[in-house]
């Protein structure tokens, strides 16, 4: 049975330029095993006040789709004085059911970012939770990340050991530290170098909380979140590449179908052109006799998709294909540094990090920063065999299979005459700990096959790709800065002339009424950078 999953991804898209974080953080004095067993004492006591309370139920469920942290997360230090029932606080609820109060508020102490998420396993998820008739269990998250089981308890103190590679398949929460949010003593507010702007977002006697990052920042709740549609049903050709249809809505409306391709790189592909962003920039047609172009900007490039290599993965086509025990469904994480299967699914959302470098003909290099925040059913299926009691059943990952994850993350128009003919994508999966710098130089050519036409009144492009005159070289150095933590995924180059659609397939259906329907759908090129794959395409707007 094939289970959907669709997940609430919302992300900032900064386009500013690279920032350093500079924070002081006030680290615990308590040990990592300290620290579990304080996590330990809280999932006990709320698992019972979850059993006990609906009211508490329904309150969780609503601050994680507040998503203060960009994750289905609650900080218990900004909820606990929030009244919850008969005038009673979070935390007063909980003193109820706690089998020593004393010891309850050392775990509290002890967890200055404890935190409850709601995570996405299968048959449970924050969209599908009805917290009046469901009551989740309580799982403590690993003290990290080469554990050998996680633990989860219900409401009679019961405990479920989950083995890693295995999925629970009921309602769950999971009791953490937040891995987003960092504590700093009072006077040293995490700022960013480059504005004014502070990552403090709360304030609790003599700590400050703040966010690692500000992507991370949901406290705002404006952001405008990245398109999230399964694409498991589309057509796959060409060594995975997806196979999409012609966008026909309308310039500058919102995209409807993110699959569609723009029509101007469809009309650029039948031009026959070698470089189809001639075409889409410059309007250059030699077969219209078109041979001279001012530049369009109501044209830029996006992010289109992302997806992940398959690496060393289980083949899904070795396991045996029984429908009564195996399911293909959606999980929340990716593998880390060639894990055969995914391993923990208390990690809730994960960060990844695009860095663009672009070098420029005036010598200062431009890097855009993109930061896309995901679940893993927004990038992999998995195919599971259930095991266990049926009441509580835990289901064995067997395999994997990538797939697209449609984002459109609009970057910039390419203006041929002032940046690079090829442009460098580096990309990791963020993980907060030490910041760590790289230099990067990069040598880019310049084409100048450009000149003021009168005609035009401007600068134009004089002929096809590079023309008849000399390219010209420049270097830019550029600091890419990431964490000791994070995992690299690889880099890529996108080429000006790199084509955009490789090939269009025609299909042919009977349709309702009998009749013979033709489609074209088109396959289209990716940026490889090793362990992912990204679709860089134009759109117009």
């Amino acid at each position: 049975m094939k289970h959907k999953i669709y997940y609430l991804t919302i992300l900032a898209a900064l386009f500013s330029c690279k920032k350093e974080i500079k924070q002081e953080f006030l680290l615990p004095s308590t040990t990592v095993l300290e620290r579990q067993d304080s996590k330990t004492i809280f999932s006990k006591t709320l698992a019972i006040a979850l059993e006990k309370e609906p009211a508490l139920r329904t309150f969780i469920k609503k601050e994680a789709l507040k998503q203060f942290d960009m994750d289905n997360d609650v900080l218990f230090q900004m909820v606990k004085g929030n009244e919850i029932t008969s005038g009673k606080t979070f935390y007063q609820v909980l003193t109820q059911y706690a089998t020593s109060k004393n010891d309850l508020d050392n775990a509290i102490k002890n967890l200055p970012t404890l935190t409850i998420m709601v995570p996405e396993v299968i048959n449970f998820s924050i969209k599908s939770w009805n917290p009046l008739t469901e009551i989740p269990k309580v799982a403590v998250s690993p003290e990290n990340k080469n554990f050998k089981q996680i633990s989860i308890y219900d409401e009679k103190g019961e405990i479920i050991n989950i083995p890693s590679g295995y999925l629970p398949g009921f309602p769950v929460v999971v009791v953490k530290e937040n891995e987003r949010v960092a504590i700093s003593a009072k006077g040293n507010t995490i700022m960013l170098q480059d504005g004014p702007k502070s990552l403090e977002f709360l304030s609790k006697g003599d700590l400050r909380f703040n966010f690692v990052d500000q992507a991370f920042d949901g406290t705002n709740n404006n952001l405008t979140p990245p398109s999230s549609i399964n694409s498991s049903g589309l057509p796959l050709n060409l060594n995975s590449k997806i196979s999409r249809s012609v966008s026909t809505q309308a310039i500058g409306s919102p995209l409807i179908n993110v699959f569609n391709i723009d029509q101007k790189v469809v009309d650029a592909y039948n031009v026959n052109l070698d470089w189809h962003r001639d075409n889409i920039y410059y309007g250059l047609n030699p077969n219209a006799g078109i041979v001279k172009g001012k530049f369009n900007n109501r044209v830029a490039e996006y992010i289109v998709s992302i997806r992940m290599a398959d690496g060393n993965l289980a083949k899904i086509s070795d396991e045996p294909k029984d429908p009564k025990d195996l399911n293909k469904f959606v999980t929340p994480r990716p593998p880390r540094n060639g894990d055969p299967v995914i391993k923990d699914w208390t990690d809730g959302f994960f960060e990844f990090r695009i860095a663009i470098l672009i070098n420029a003909k005036n010598g200062a290099g431009t890097q855009l920063n993109k930061n896309i925040s995901a679940v893993g059913s927004d990038l992999y299926n998995l195919i599971t065999k259930q095991t266990g009691n049926p009441r509580n059943p835990v289901y064995e990952i067997i395999g994997l299979e990538p797939k697209d994850y449609f984002i459109n993350e609009k970057l910039i128009p390419w203006d041929l005459e002032n940046y690079g003919a090829a442009w460098k994508f580096i990309v990791s999966e963020f993980d907060e700990s030490a910041t760590s710098k790289k230099t990067y130089n990069e040598t880019a050519k310049f084409v100048t096959n450009f000149n003021y036409e009168a005609t035009f009144g401007e600068v134009v492009k004089v002929g096809l790709k590079a023309g008849a005159t000399q390219e010209t070289s420049s270097s830019n150095t550029f600091e890419y800065v990431t964490t000791t933590g994070s995992d690299e995924l690889g880099e890529g180059i996108l080429e000006f002339g790199s084509p955009i659609i490789l090939r269009k397939d025609t299909k042919s259906y009977v349709g309702r009424n009998g009749t013979i329907v033709t489609t074209e759908e088109y396959i289209t090129n990716e940026v490889s950078c090793g362990q992912i794959f990204l679709s860089i395409e134009p759109r117009q707007f």
